[in-house]
């Protein structure tokens, strides 16, 4: 997932990276890239690899560090990091203002029109509604911004049956977390389906080429049920 984000991350870039390994994953391979900037949610390990690598020189702005040990070390009295209050961060006018603003984010699932669910699944709770949709906007008003939303196209259920994370409704009860209007683009381990100012046809069709290959039948069938797709 990561390799395909990457083309998108311009030098002198200003990063937001959400929570998980992925985010890592993205900013361990910034590593070869030049004046990375650091707006984030979310302060990773990665990022004091691009520190001392020189990748980034100014300072790294957060709300908040979640990671291991080395990284509250790096964190503890440093004046290149400095913490926000999360309203004045995620801001989408204050994130805006800075060019070329790319945000990265997680989620649990998506369904054709690209509502994305990240923090619940019908009554099932894994985290909580963060600050993707703030970043999300943002991103749409900073010159050269873009967000991509990613994840992995199956998940397996205790009782081992793998089921598609590319959905044709989100299962009652799931709150959406990202409106299908601000989804600039989904990202899976089988490609991107751009679908910012895209017809819902266009949508299903771009969500369905990145879903898993064993679900792609199905998910076309769903959709022609529901006259999504012709």
């Amino acid at each position: 997932i990561a390799s395909y984000v990457m083309p998108y991350i311009p030098n002198g870039a200003t990063i937001q990276l959400g929570i998980g390994g992925l985010a890592n994953a993205i900013g361990y391979r910034l590593e070869n890239h030049r004046n990375i900037k650091v707006f984030t949610e979310m302060l990773t390990e990665s990022m004091i690899e691009l520190y001392e690598k020189r990748v980034v020189k100014e300072k790294m702005i957060a709300c908040f560090a979640l990671g291991n040990r080395r990284l509250y070390e790096f964190c503890n009295n440093n004046d290149m990091v400095e913490l926000w209050q999360l309203p004045d961060l995620c801001n989408p006018v204050e994130i805006g203002k800075r060019d070329n603003f790319i945000s990265v984010n997680t989620c649990l699932m998506v369904d054709f029109v690209g509502q994305v669910a990240s923090e619940q699944i019908g009554s099932r709770i894994v985290s909580c509604t963060g600050g993707a949709s703030d970043t999300v906007r943002g991103a749409r008003m900073s010159k050269g911004g873009r967000s991509f939303i990613c994840v992995a196209s199956t998940y397996t259920t205790k009782d081992g049956e793998v089921r598609s994370n590319i959905v044709s409704t989100l299962p009652p009860y799931t709150p959406v977390s990202v409106q299908r209007t601000d989804v600039d683009a989904i990202v899976t381990e089988f490609g991107i389906a751009e679908l910012y100012c895209r017809s819902n046809e266009e949508r299903v069709a771009a969500l369905i080429n990145i879903a898993h290959p064993d679900f792609r039948e199905g998910l076309k069938e769903e959709a022609r049920k529901l006259n999504m797709l012709r």
